[in-house]
């Protein structure tokens, strides 16, 4: 027998019923919801793997393929699985206080381009011979631990109110326009001053 509960049953996955498909998904439970954080192969993956997709771990490198950012590509920096949502670094949007904020995107919009297999475990089942063609390099997976470090201590800076790169900059920017109004009104015409003294 099936357990069925008032907010989530399995067999609303083939329920021809909106309702029941759009609860199977919301209210679906931890590992039923790994399976919906999964995107197709490039055509290499697919050669060696012999499948067409495959489920999103951090580490991974992956291309958008919809949207604004539609062909940029960079590695899985956090997956937020309740929300089905997969973030990927140096893919950013401004916020209108200025701070930066990593895009969220859905994992049908996403194609794997390498696969990070520090777990040996993940495509153990696929009999893959050769990883070279299909593991990211570690040099792009250390990169992701150092931007990862830097945003902490960022965020940690903002928290304590400490100036951040973007407010010193801003600050150097104001600074630099008052100097320039202040020397343009310094500069006037000489006859306008002779009427002001007057």
């Amino acid at each position: 027998m099936v357990n069925k509960t008032e907010n989530w049953s399995s067999d609303w996955n083939s329920s021809k019923d909106q309702t029941k498909q759009r609860k199977y998904r919301t209210n679906a439970p931890m590992h039923v919801k790994d399976n919906f954080i999964s995107a197709n192969l490039n055509q290499v993956l697919r050669e060696e793997l012999g499948t067409r997709s495959l489920g999103i771990r951090i580490g991974d490198r992956t291309r958008v393929m919809r949207g604004d950012d539609e062909g940029s590509e960079g590695i899985v920096s956090n997956i937020d699985r309740d929300e089905e949502k997969v973030y990927i670094n140096n893919l950013d949007r401004q916020k209108t206080d200025g701070t930066l904020k990593e895009k969220p995107f859905r994992p049908s919009n996403l194609q794997l381009q390498a696969l990070n297999l520090e777990d040996e475990n993940r495509i153990e089942k696929y009999n893959v011979e050769d990883f070279s063609e299909i593991e990211v390099e570690e040099e792009e997976l250390e990169e992701l631990e150092e931007e990862d470090e830097q945003n902490e201590m960022m965020q940690k800076m903002q928290q304590q109110g400490r100036p951040t790169e973007f407010d010193t900059e801003e600050s150097e920017e104001e600074s630099e326009e008052q100097e320039t109004k202040s020397k343009e009104s310094d500069d006037g015409n000489p006859e306008d001053r002779k009427e002001d003294k007057k």
